[in-house]
């Protein structure tokens, strides 16, 4: 009978494998963020930034590095431990049981992965520098925008 909803045991093993993986990855992303927050808010007087030389200082210190008087780093780490934490939050429940979670998951997913390439068009584009820790963040992101996505597309369908 579970078969016919789509939910056996498969299904069930898929969903907590890219679960695990979004919950590494974010805490990836949460160590990141706090690392260029310490940084950002002066805590560390330099950014070592392996490949690109003093790129991770030059736009650790742009005006791209602030956005409304908050450094970027402190959304990215409470979007990352709530990424996290709607990963880890779900058990083993397919998404039509409860579809908050995945559909919350998503959205933050992708509203990370949009932030990600805009900032990614700003080193190229107006700060003229790389910094390896933001792209480590982008490479985060990209990579779990693909491992939610599809739990909130089935919450959004309704199916198991």
């Amino acid at each position: 009978m579970a078969r016919d909803r789509g939910d056996d045991g498969a299904d069930a093993r898929g969903r907590g494998r890219a679960r695990l993986g979004i919950a590494g990855l974010a805490f990836l992303g949460v160590a990141d963020s706090l690392y260029m927050l310490a940084y950002e808010e002066g805590l560390l007087d330099s950014l070592p930034c392996p490949f690109f030389g003093e790129g991770c200082n030059i736009v650790g210190r742009s005006d791209y590095a602030w956005h409304f008087g908050v450094p970027n780093a402190a959304p990215g780490t409470i979007g990352y431990a709530t990424m996290a934490a709607l990963a880890l939050w779900a058990g083993d429940r397919p998404p039509a049981r409860r579809p908050l979670q995945p559909l919350a998951l998503g959205a933050l997913s992708l509203g990370a992965a949009g932030g990600s390439l805009y900032l990614l068009w700003a080193q190229a584009t107006r700060v003229r520098a790389w910094c390896f820790w933001c792209l480590l963040s982008a490479g985060i992101s990209l990579l779990i925008l693909p491992l939610a996505l599809p739990e909130a597309r089935a919450a959004l369908r309704g199916r198991e």
